[in-house]
């Protein structure tokens, strides 16, 4: 339970880094593409391995977590290639986000069907980020937009709706059973 509780503290402080640096892209899209590469990199790094810790937590719904392996792997890969590739990667990252945000979305999506079977009652905000964030990742993935600033702003409005969905997931989905009793405790 212990274990738990700390992971679930540690997801959601690396949640939080994600919308903070989100934001930063979104209000700040000056701040240089190399620049970004390389944080969003050594972000994709951290958030990786922390996705693949959080996969073997024991977690009473296995909903949060059931796809972190995953997900963590395609994390340290792409951050891997956005640190030591930045001079290709700076064209493509909007691309790479854009697909990493819809198979986020789409686990998501799941995730929220899942949580409706179980009758947790947030399950919308589930669903609702789901698709906000599957939409984001849409836009990113066909790259509508010519201008640079624009992109990268969509780029951060992505990274902040992936966090914001990743929050709302954890705060309403990860329980566990306290000792013997069958008290949940969030």
């Amino acid at each position: 339970m212990k274990n738990l509780k700390r992971v679930k503290n540690i997801y959601l402080t690396l949640t939080v880094c994600f919308i903070v640096g989100g934001l930063m892209l979104l209000f700040w899209p000056g701040l240089g593409l190399d620049v970004l590469c390389k944080i969003c990199g050594a972000f994709l790094l951290i958030y990786g391995l922390a996705k693949i810790s959080s996969y073997f937590t024991k977690d009473i719904f296995q909903l949060a977590f059931q796809f972190d392996f995953g997900l963590g792997v395609v994390s340290i890969i792409l951050g891997s290639v956005m640190i030591f590739r930045t001079e290709h990667i700076v064209g493509f990252l909007a691309f790479c986000i854009g697909i990493f945000l819809l198979v986020d979305a789409a686990l998501k999506f799941q995730t929220a069907i899942e949580a409706k079977r179980f009758g947790i009652e947030r399950w919308k905000w589930i669903l609702f980020t789901a698709i906000v964030a599957g939409v984001i990742g849409a836009l990113l993935l066909f790259n509508p937009f010519k201008a640079t600033n624009i992109i990268v702003r969509m780029v951060g409005l992505g990274i902040c709706l992936d966090g914001l969905m990743n929050m709302v997931v954890v705060i309403n989905t990860v329980r566990t059973v306290k000792s013997s009793s069958i008290e949940i405790i969030d």
